[in-house]
């Protein structure tokens, strides 16, 4: 037996309670409280906008809510609050949420997210009244009226706020307004909390400014008055429903109630409701909810709702756009459904009361439509399938039949009500006159005779102790094969014999096993065993355990054989398994696919072979072609939502019988997936994020979205759908298709969140739909275009950029290497020409000094000619030299130019006995130059040591080679007579036009000045 919950315990007495006030359809009910997410469990005001988001008023801030996420909006929030005391909401016609507080009016735009706050300012005109606003209401010309406690204000088309001129009869000091009730011809109802309800008059002047009468008269103390559509006006008070009397100016009683609170109704706060049936539902303090017929003219009082839900008054009464019923209470919100549940309690009525509270076991109906129920705490009761009188067949606590004598091994009673048989946990119907129980041991219930006959084993004491408590019945041949807590046994109704099953080896091996249940199917006993599953050859004794994954691996509580002949198993922990007795393959469902419970009691199987689950939480069902689960629980008009083993049964007219902890529902599976009342599904936000995780856009208002644009930083985006019927938003279902990418359909589950996370770039169409959990579908479906723009790299354009990029790369290698090859030429033109000019010259001039002697034949001159043809010869070489050194990249430094000059230093100015001085200090000679600048400086160097050699007479050559952040600087010095010609004038040479020239292609700055001999300074920038 399984015990009760605390929380299933508060839902039973709940359940209870609605057979003893009358209310005899099911209320189906939902509750929503702080720790399902709202800011506060004090609820003030309740609105349902017209997109279908709720805005949930608190003592601690305001709530948007879309069916799975709150968002909380406070004086520390962003936007804020003018108060955290949210009193009143309303929406204007431009789609405007209005929050009235304690302190102030507020006005969000539910698109933007943003809020325009309103407080008294004494120094601006059109300022808000001050004091808390009660409540925001529009009359039927338009105008927004704004209630405070003493003073009524109308705001217009610009936020400006004129108080309306109210008789000082209706202000006095003890008198708080509380409502508002507009009549015919400009008349008001005003409520008040501390005295009569006054019908006054509004006045509209000339000038368009309003006031308010004096009281036309005062009625009893009703808290609020209701106008209906024709005009007839009512009142709701602590005593019922009154009717108002035109002629005699009065309320009179027109449905009265029986409620907690007897005293006045001053000082209470009373709110109300018309669903639509055109039923009132009033809720108030003390406990109070009422519903008044008016059309039968009577009262159901559900103050048990509010106890059961540890509420102690109601602030707000609420009908929603799916005509749910939702309450505002101090301890959360209480959701009443609309829909009429398919789902009904069978009712058992002893004595001309009702059972409460059964715990249920198994159940059969025989063939006069008599239905027979074993349960744990009423014993073995019976009624007619089509009524309700109950005759007690055994009584839970009466005199126990195990105290009874048993010669023979059997028990024979009358069952009159008065013993107590113990359990029921199996029977079995033999379609003609007895029922076969399996309880305490095994029995036949003679039909005709109202007798119980017991078999019990040999008269032995621990076999009879084994044998006492039998789970499961089944028939093979002649025999019954029963499972039990200890043992499996056989009896043979002929000869009354009850014996421990014995197997072909000898063995009992089946005992210390609890066998739950036993079917006979295929020339076997299939015995569900805490251990797994068993087959047993009937005739040969032979028992085999069945090792196919998953069936071993689970206690078996129950097994259907299927009309196709499969298994369907219920385990316990394993949720179900399909069983191929054929194959041996099996498939296991749990709740990953959507099964309520994985410990499951029982399955029945209705007229379109799909099936029907009892568990240990909810009745789940399983569209056997689509594989999907719907699940029902207590709140959609189920008894209870922990079910029992064996506790179920069909009825031969198809209807449905399950049991459990309080008592069995009946339904109908052809009647559980009617259509409801259209409800649309909405679009509650947009939200994208890149990829550091910040959010880039949180879109509210996303009913309006036409396009939706995602950049390619964009990496993470989400849409948030609801359903406009939100009484149970966790039984809702979406599917999703983003077409343009695999076109195929995807479960979004039922939290209402759909997201993307990189999808390749393009266009696309997303499409949602949605269902509530008991089938009916929205009558929309949401359509959006995406598009996902590609990352720049992966362009059509980037490519040609980078087509483009790789052509001009290609262009300039080229032009490159026809540069280098210029050079070359140039530079092999150069070298061709500097060896033609010099060396070819001196050449020339050795053949020519040659030939000379040759023909002379002046032997006194052959020696000057010789020394003549070796200078030249000389020169050749060194000049010859230069060239090659110029060329060769591996003098490409300063120590390469530092080296040459030392060279040529030598060379011309040893042999002319000139002195000179060297300073190359501080110099890193690894330092690169490139080859033009070092040839240059060369060659400037190499014409001024020339000059001072040639024309200069000096003795003495002062040389300074420097380089610092770069700048290369030469300064030669010599102390000779300068640079001068025949005349004593300075000499302009060819070889000076030379240096200045080269000095120029290398941008640097030559100085030649003459004083006491001749300077040469060149200064090289670096490059």
């Amino acid at each position: 037996m399984t015990h009760l919950s605390p929380k299933l315990l508060l839902l039973t007495c709940a359940i209870c309670l609605r057979f003893t006030v009358g209310a005899q359809s099911l209320l189906q009910y939902t509750r929503l409280t702080a720790s399902d997410g709202l800011s506060s469990n004090f609820i003030q005001c309740i609105l349902q906008d017209r997109s279908g988001i709720f805005w949930i008023g608190t003592n601690n801030g305001l709530n948007r809510y879309d069916g799975s996420t709150f968002i909380q909006y406070s004086v520390l929030s962003n936007p804020t609050l003018t108060n955290g005391v949210i009193t009143s909401l309303f929406q204007d016609p431009a789609g405007y949420i209005w929050i009235g507080t304690e302190n102030g009016l507020n006005i969000l735009d539910p698109t933007s997210n943003e809020i325009r706050r309103f407080i008294h300012n004494d120094n601006l005109a059109g300022s808000l009244p001050p004091g808390a606003i009660r409540g925001i209401q529009q009359l039927k010309d338009g105008t927004i009226l704004l209630l405070s406690d003493r003073w009524l204000a109308k705001a217009d088309t610009n936020l400006r706020f004129t108080l309306l001129r109210v008789n000082p009869a209706l202000t006095q000091s003890n008198m708080v307004m509380t409502g508002i009730a507009e009549k015919a011809n400009n008349e008001l109802w005003i409520s008040f909390l501390d005295s009569g309800t006054a019908l006054t008059k509004r006045i509209i002047e000339k000038d368009k400014s309003d006031s308010i009468s004096a009281p036309l008269f005062y009625t009893a103390d009703h808290p609020r008055i209701f106008v209906d559509s024709s005009q007839i006006n009512y009142s709701i008070s602590n005593g019922g429903l009154n009717r108002y009397n035109l002629a005699n100016r009065v309320f009179e009683p027109w449905i009265k109630t029986e409620i907690a609170d007897k005293s006045t109704n001053l000082h209470v706060h009373t709110c109300y409701a018309i669903d639509a049936d055109g039923n009132i539902w009033q809720g108030a303090e003390k406990i109070n909810l009422v519903k008044y017929d008016l059309k039968q003219r009577k009262a159901i009082d559900y103050k048990w709702l509010l106890v059961s839900s540890s509420a102690s008054m109601t602030n707000v009464v609420y009908r929603d756009n799916s005509n749910n019923i939702w309450l505002g209470t101090d301890n959360g919100i209480i959701r009443i459904s609309s829909r009429v549940s398919f789902l009904e309690p069978l009712p058992f009525s002893l004595n001309g009361k009702h059972l409460q509270n059964i715990r249920c076991r198994r159940i059969i109906v025989d063939k006069d439509n008599n239905l027979y129920a074993g349960t744990e705490n009423y014993g073995l009761i019976s009624r007619p399938v089509n009524g309700v009188t109950t005759r007690a067949l055994s009584t839970f606590g009466g005199f126990a039949i195990s105290r009874l004598p048993n010669p023979d091994n059997r028990i024979h009673v009358l069952l009159d009500g008065k013993l107590d048989i113990g359990y029921m946990y199996d029977l079995w119907y033999d379609n003609d006159n007895s029922i076969w129980v399996a309880g305490y041991s095994i029995g036949r219930y003679d039909l005709r005779k109202g007798t119980l006959d017991v078999f019990l084993t040999e008269n032995n004491e621990q076999l009879r102790r084994e044998s006492i408590t039998q789970f499961s019945l089944c028939r093979a041949d002649s025999l019954f094969w029963t499972g039990g807590q200890f043992n499996v046994f056989t009896f043979n109704p002929a000869t009354y014999e009850m014996k421990p099953f014995i197997d072909n080896r000898g063995l009992q091996p089946f005992h210390g096993t609890p066998t739950w249940s036993m079917v006979n199917y295929g020339g076997y006993i299939w015995a569900g065993t805490y251990k797994g599953l068993y087959t047993i050859n009937p005739h040969t004794h032979e028992v085999a355990r069945d090792t196919v994954f998953p069936v071993s691996d689970y206690g078996i509580n129950d097994i259907l054989v299927a009309k196709d002949g499969s298994f369907w198993i219920s385990t316990a922990g394993g949720g179900i398994i399909h069983y191929n007795t054929a194959t041996h393959k099996s498939t296991q469902y749990s709740t990953q696919e959507g099964l309520s419970n994985n410990t499951v009691c029982g399955i029945l199987e209705d007229d379109n072979n799909n099936l029907w689950i009892s568990t240990y939480a909810g009745l789940s069902y399983l569209d056997k072609k689509t594989g999907q689960f719907t699940n029902f629980y207590a709140k959609d008009g189920l008894t209870t939502d922990e079910f029992n083993r064996k506790a179920f049964f069909k009825l031969p007219d198809g209807r449905m019988i399950f049991g459990g902890l309080n008592g069995y529902t009946i339904f109908n599976p052809r009647d559980a997936f009617r259509n409801e009342k259209p409800m649309s599904l909405i679009l509650t936000r947009f939200t994208k994020t890149n990829g550091n995780g910040e959010v880039m856009e949180t879109i509210f208002g996303a009913n309006d979205l036409k396009k939706i644009v995602i950049a390619p930083d964009d990496t993470f985006f989400s849409f948030g759908v609801a359903l406009t019927d939100m009484y149970d938003p966790s039984g809702n279902n979406y599917t999703y298709q983003l077409k343009g990418l695999d076109n195929k359909w995807h479960s979004a589950g039922n939290d209402g969140i759909i997201s993307f996370n990189s999808p390749p770039a393009g266009n696309y169409t997303l499409v949602i739909r949605g269902r509530i959990n008991k089938g009916s579908i929205a009558q929309n479906e949401i359509m959006i275009p995406i598009t996902v723009r590609q990352v720049y790299y992966k362009t059509a354009w980037f490519f040609i950029l980078m087509i483009l990029l790789v052509a001009v790369i290609i262009y300039m290698v080229v032009q490159y290497r026809i540069r280098q090859i210029r050079k070359l030429q140039l530079l092999r033109t150069r070298i061709a020409s500097d060896l033609h000019d010099e060396v070819g010259g001196s050449l020339v001039r050795i053949t020519m000094l040659t030939d000379a002697m040759k023909r002379e034949g002046q032997k006194d001159k052959t020696e000057e000619q010789l020394g003549v043809i070796s200078g030249i010869s000389r020169g050749a070489i060194s000049t010859m030299k230069d060239v090659i050194w110029s060329i060769d990249a591996r003098n490409d430094n300063l120590i390469g130019l530092i080296d040459h000059i030392h060279e040529h230093t030598h060379q011309m100015l040893v042999p002319a006995q000139i002195e000179y001085e060297f300073n190359d200090n501080g110099l890193h000679g690894n330092a690169k130059m490139h080859m033009d600048s070092r040839q240059h400086i060369y060659l400037i160097y190499k014409e001024a040591i020339n000059n001072i050699v040639k024309h200069s007479g000096a003795t003495l050559v002062k040389i300074s080679i420097s380089r610092q952040d770069g700048v290369f600087s030469l300064r030669i010095q010599d102390n000779g007579k300068g640079i001068t010609n025949g005349n004593g004038r300075r000499t302009s040479g060819q070889g000076m036009e030379n240096m200045k020239m080269r000095a120029a292609k290398m941008k640097a700055s030559l100085e030649i000045t003459t004083n006491n001999g001749t300077t040469i300074l060149l200064i090289v920038p670096s490059k």
